[in-house]
């Protein structure tokens, strides 16, 4: 064995670039199926990690022709649900919050979940120290807290003792009653958010508990009973919607029971999907070259094989050699593989922090890694075996005779290798149309309009705690001196305040009723992205007046009309046709409630509140401090409002703007925890993270696909030349021309490569539909992207028959013919 292995070596030494493309070959297809398909089975296929996760259920419910999908609950019916059903164990309810917090180490704002105190034993997840709430902490809104195994690592160094203590929580003491383990993940860093730093108890507000078919934002996870059918529940679920219905005469309500698996995964699956069927056909694409690599190699060899068998060589014993030769081939090529794949899984968890939820779960998948190391391992013994075995049954004389003029090759293994080669230009064929497809996406995004100058903006998270600014009077004069003081650095040109800000996304919608507006047939509630402002902060983005007038001092009179500022398309749609401004809107369903009217000011232009390729919506602009007036329900709603974005505009770059940002606000609050500094252009481009990894591993996989393809293309070619050097030399010793020669090789380099772009055509029509899901402003069948990859595939399948034909054109016919 010892003595196989080292003439193996030298072998595989003697044909470095036959070794150095079959072990690359082989590591890219182990590594990359590994890597994908470890991500899939941790995200898609591996149960959630809770107790008997199957049975885990999230209600989900929509009004009827008013809201355009599912959502969750209102406050009132998570309480609902939990007290009249009949087929769960239990139903807890959760949402995200955030608190500053201090007293454990520098302040910082910790991200959080309101938890009923339902929620942990629905899951089925104990704390490793301590306890969870008790249902009278949940009541009585009692200051416990839970916190995560990060935190409790991160702040307090793991020590035992940390029960009982305090952390203040937006400066209101809470007291640490226990620890979850590290494993754990609540309902909503399942979905990909951040994970929670910790948890507090529920307890509704009366508001909250009053806001029947408002604020849909409370989730509800159920766990079924044992005995009872997703279908019973589901009947179960539609009677306690009818008790809540009976309250609601003027909706029509309608609730879901969605797996929760399901739903943690729904998002993240078209694109896992995609990138599993991607590295499947980069295996495919492996295997083949692999084969097609053997397959040449073994036909090269017939001479070496019918001289060692004259020399007395056993059969059995060069048997065994090549046995050796292909399974050490394969050993180095599945350890480098193993590598790749460890290294990719490490890449995944650090670049998939917006794409796919459960990222801490994603490990290396061994019994994958064997999978692929066996199935490209076979694929190298019996492609390289079968020409072998095939080579010593032959005559040694035959052989000897056959030379290098090729005659040991048949038709048959010639049509295998030219198949081969064309099934590998169709499938990377396949991968250059869908990478073409991205590509075009994200050119399309990026060429989307925000409606705001993002250059030179800094933007930065300031939450004034309701415990030490508990009115909108202290809070507009916290943030009325903010502005001045930062207005006076040198450098600043404008500085504004906003509830949100554009292209993060949404943190808030508003429900109104247009004055005069009609509403069409089944058309739903009309929704606004809302901002509540203060400052310049049209200015600091740089966002146009249209018409009108921005908010001013007029606004803050006392007694003064409620102001609203409104999008274009907001009057475009609403008050077609008419001047926009004077113009009357009321916030709720109806222009009939009894809450007072705001009149538009101003009409700026739109811009995107969501991700670049999200759908637009209307916008429309408040004053801040407007946002607490005596409004009746709606103050009681909005409360005082601290939690707010600062943007500044600079004229120069406005990261060098940080540091005395946050010297400012330590001298006018020394414990504000300040969050979300950066620039807008950062920001813009998190946004685009998601769909910027899509069109990067796309495209990766598709140029590793198209190399792995050429390879063929060049590897078919070359032994091609190899074996017709005499019926080359014949061809110019009769006139052709060195031209003739090139023209001739090149154009089966272009007929392998136009096969496999008509096989990939036909495949890619029936397969870029499983893309739709992840474009923007493309369609699956898009004429530029598959002209792209036509002619990427066609260049490169004649670059790739370039240097064979060179070296077809060189042969010197006499020189050939002599040695022949």
């Amino acid at each position: 064995m010892l003595g196989d292995l080292k003439f193996a070596w030298r072998q595989l030494r003697k044909s470095p670039g036959f070794s150095l493309t079959a072990v690359l070959t082989l590591a890219l297809g182990i590594g990359g199926v590994t890597a994908v398909f470890s991500v899939v089975e941790a995200v898609l296929l591996r149960p959630l990690p809770y107790k008997d996760s199957a049975r885990l259920f999230l209600l989900r419910e929509r009004v009827e022709h008013l809201m355009g999908g599912d959502a969750n609950l209102s406050a009132p019916d998570v309480l609902t649900f939990a007290r009249e059903n009949k087929a769960f164990t239990g139903v807890g309810g959760f949402i995200g919050a955030s608190f500053e917090a201090s007293g454990a180490g520098a302040p910082f704002r910790a991200r959080a979940e309101r938890l009923t105190a339902s929620m942990f034993p629905v899951l089925g997840i104990e704390p490793i120290l301590g306890r969870t709430f008790t249902q009278q902490e949940d009541d009585t809104s009692a200051p416990v807290t839970v916190l995560s195994h990060a935190l409790w690592q991160e702040r307090y160094q793991g020590d035992p003792r940390v029960l009982g203590k305090t952390i203040e929580l937006d400066r209101r003491p809470y007291t640490i009653i226990g620890v979850m383990p590290p494993e754990f993940q609540s309902p909503i860093g399942l979905g990909g958010l951040a994970p929670c730093d910790l948890w507090v108890p529920m307890s509704l507000t009366p508001v909250e508990k009053g806001a029947e078919a408002d604020n849909f934002d409370y989730g509800a996870v159920a766990r079924l009973k044992p005995s009872v059918t997703p279908q019973q529940a589901q009947q179960d679920v539609d009677r306690v919607t009818a008790i809540i219905q009976a309250k609601l005469p003027d909706i029509k309500l309608r609730t879901s029971l969605r797996s929760l698996k399901e739903e943690t995964v729904r998002e993240a699956r078209p694109v896992l999907r995609v990138l599993l069927a991607a590295v499947a056909l980069i295996l495919l694409i492996a295997c083949a070259n692999l084969a097609n690599l053997q397959l040449v190699r073994a036909a090269g060899r017939r001479r070496e094989f019918g001289v060692r068998l004259a020399l007395g060589a056993a059969r059995r014993t060069m048997l065994r050699q090549s046995l050796t030769e292909s399974l050490l081939l394969s050993a180095i090529g599945g350890l480098l593989g193993v590598a790749l794949a460890v290294v990719l899984v490490h890449v995944a968890r650090t670049s998939l922090v917006d794409v796919v939820p459960r990222l801490n779960e994603i490990a290396v998948n061994w019994p994958v890694v064997l999978l692929a190391i066996g199935l490209t391992g076979i694929t190298a013994v019996l492609c390289g075996l079968a020409p072998a075995l095939a080579s010593m049954k032959a005559e040694v004389l035959d052989a000897l005779r056959e030379g290098t003029h090729g005659g040991g090759q048949s038709r048959g293994q010639h049509r295998l290798r030219n198949v081969l080669v064309v099934t590998e230009a169709a499938l990377a064929m396949v991968l250059l149309v869908g990478a073409g497809l991205l590509l075009r996406s994200f050119a399309k995004m990026l060429a989307t309009d925000p409606g705001i100058e993002t250059t030179h903006v800094m933007t930065a998270s300031l939450a004034l705690p309701k415990q030490d600014y508990p009115t909108q009077e202290r809070v507009n004069a916290f943030y009325g001196e903010l502005q001045r003081q930062l207005e006076a650095m040198p450098g600043v040109r404008a500085v504004g305040f906003s509830s949100n800000i554009p292209i993060i996304g949404l943190n808030s919608s508003r429900l109104f009723a247009p004055q005069g507006y009609v509403k069409k047939p089944n058309e739903g509630w009309s929704l606004a992205a809302n901002y509540l402002v203060a400052g310049n902060y049209f200015d600091a983005l740089h966002i146009p007046l249209i018409s009108g007038r921005y908010f001013d001092a007029r606004d803050e009179q006392p007694g003064a009309s409620l102001a609203v500022i409104i999008s274009q398309s907001f009057a475009r749609h609403y008050f077609a046709g008419k001047d926009a401004v004077g113009m009357h809107l009321k916030v709720g369903p109806s222009y009939d409630t009894p809450l007072p009217p705001m009149v538009v000011v101003g009409v700026v232009g739109d811009v995107k509140p969501n991700h670049l390729d999200d759908d637009q919506m209307v916008q429309m602009y408040e004053p801040v401090s407007q946002a607490a007036a005596d409004l009746g329900s709606l103050a009681a709603m909005i409360g005082v409002v601290g939690d707010l974005r600062v943007v500044v505009r600079t004229a120069s770059d406005p990261g060098a703007l940080e540091a005395n940002f946050t010297k400012v606000v330590r001298q006018l609050d020394p414990l504000l925890a300040i969050t979300d500094m950066q620039t807008m252009d950062e920001v813009v481009a998190a946004t685009e993270s998601s769909r910027r990894f899509n069109t990067v591993i796309l495209t990766a996989f598709a140029a590793i696909a198209l190399l792995l393809s050429l390879l063929g293309i060049y590897g078919v070619l070359a032994y091609t030349v190899t074996e017709s050097t005499r019926e080359i030399a014949i061809r110019m010793a009769l006139g052709a021309t060195r031209e003739d020669v090139v023209r001739r090789t090149i154009r089966s380099a272009i007929a392998l490569g136009s096969a496999g772009i008509a096989a990939g055509l036909v495949a890619a029509a029936g397969l870029t539909h499983f893309l739709k899901s992840l474009l923007y402003g493309v369609q699956p069948l898009d004429a530029a992207a598959i002209a792209g990859a036509t002619a990427v595939l066609l260049l490169c399948a004649v670059l790739a028959g370039w240097l064979p034909a060179r070296r077809a054109s060189a042969i010197d016919p006499m020189e050939a013919l002599r040695n022949e």
